[in-house]
């Protein structure tokens, strides 16, 4: 009699195989290379240009390769129910690498053609609209981008997380969204203010 029982994935071994694909050792360096690092990269090219209709189709399409790539479909499709936790957290961590390296990079916070280095809230600024106003707003956008939710998210949540002093600016931005159904992608950060407040210690 066959056996039709479901065979949960093995998640260390799904894990494994992710982090095969996601990082890479880069020739010449002892660093290593993140694959996940693409998509942000994409969004950033393309919040950058002039958002018309021909430049989403491009931007769609160059996500939409990423994430269908021969080598990433089979780990994604082998995980089985673990599939959107196992991308959603890829996309979490790789948006927080991502922002850090904006953060970081003496090439990201420069200005007048690059021959003046950015002072920090200047750079804290540049970072959170490139979020809010270039790279979420062209997500929106690409409503037949089955992962777009996910890479918003994930976004937001890596910009709270590395500049909680400015949710008051992010809330204004999310605010300024024309859209009740755009809002609603992101939590609250009341909630996130109460969190952080209950599990402060005590004076």
């Amino acid at each position: 009699m066959d056996d039709n029982r479901i065979v949960a994935p093995d998640k260390d071994e799904i894990d494994r195989r992710m982090k095969c694909f996601r990082f890479f050792p880069l020739e010449g360096t002892r660093g290593m290379g993140d694959r996940f690092l693409q998509p942000w990269l994409y969004g950033h090219v393309y919040a950058s240009g002039s958002r018309r209709r021909g430049e989403l189709k491009r931007a769609s399409k160059e996500l939409k390769r990423f994430f269908n790539q021969r080598n990433l479909v089979p780990i994604l499709e082998d995980a089985g129910e673990y599939r959107d936790e196992l991308l959603e957290s890829q996309l979490m961590d790789s948006a927080a690498t991502y922002l850090a390296l904006c953060r970081d990079d003496d090439g990201f916070g420069r200005k007048l053609f690059g021959l003046i280095r950015m002072k920090p809230d200047e750079r804290e600024d540049k970072i959170i609209a490139d979020v809010y106003t270039g790279m979420i707003p062209i997500l929106m956008k690409l409503a037949d981008l089955p992962e777009r939710v996910a890479m918003i998210q994930a976004l937001d949540h890596a910009c709270r997380a590395q500049y909680p002093q400015r949710w008051k600016d992010m809330e204004s931005l999310i605010d300024s969204m024309k859209d009740q159904a755009s809002r609603s992608l992101f939590p609250p950060f009341e909630s996130q203010q109460q969190g952080e407040s209950e599990c402060s210690p005590e004076q």
